[in-house]
């Protein structure tokens, strides 16, 4: 039946670029209120801008990007309900995560978020934004691959792709130091294998940072 049939190429063009740019949101590189345009994406990666526009329409329908004008693309502005609804869905999501990878702690794990968590307080205490909200993201999801479920991790991962750009609004109000203390008990639960008060530490992380991102978008509005 499928005799002649070419073999698809595992990863194409457009998916090169996709993966691309969710790793430049996960890195902080888009933020709130600032735009770019498709041509300028398209050069940075050294492709045309077709693909381009077929990634971005992808991470638009996830809610990542929106067009700005005609030849732009932002971060979409978030309300107070879907904002709310970010960080219900994320508590419910990244807890089970969570508590999965304390269930599979070992050593090799806390080191390695211990190390990651130094880099964190460096760029807190020398003021590199996008530094923090990268490493943060580094730590947080150190965590849940550490769970042990591609599924879980990819539903998390799109969740992340629409909040992550939020973060760059935390450091006016010095919340990346109150990040990094959750982030440190966060860590010392792991360490000591307490289920519970890791959960307690992550809840923390994630609420205090909505209230801080809710007030500073009210604010704008």
């Amino acid at each position: 039946m499928f005799e002649g049939v070419m073999p698809l190429k595992h990863e194409t063009l457009q998916s090169q670029v996709h993966q691309q740019l969710c790793e430049l949101i996960l890195q902080g590189a888009f933020v709130p209120g600032e735009s770019v345009t498709v041509a300028r994406i398209a050069k940075a990666l050294d492709v045309s801008p077709m693909p381009v526009r077929e990634a971005i329409s992808q991470l638009m329908a996830l809610g990542a990007l929106t067009v700005v004008s005609g030849r732009s693309v932002g971060v979409p502005r978030l309300g107070p309900a879907e904002l709310a609804d970010l960080r219900r869905v994320r508590i419910e999501v990244e807890t089970t995560a969570l508590r999965w990878a304390v269930a599979a702690a070992d050593e090799v794990f806390i080191d390695r978020l211990a190390g990651i968590l130094i880099e964190m307080e460096k760029a807190e205490e020398t003021g590199r934004v996008k530094e923090f909200i990268y490493e943060n993201y580094k730590f947080h999801f150190a965590i849940y691959q550490h769970a042990g479920s591609p599924l879980l991790l990819d539903i998390i991962a799109t969740l992340w792709l629409r909040i992550t750009p939020q973060f760059h609004l935390l450091q006016s109000s010095g919340h990346y130091r109150v990040s990094n203390c959750q982030h440190r008990d966060l860590l010392a639960a792991i360490s000591s294998r307490d289920t519970e008060d890791a959960v307690v530490a992550l809840k923390a992380d994630i609420d205090s940072a909505y209230a801080v991102i809710s007030m500073v978008i009210g604010e704008s509005q």
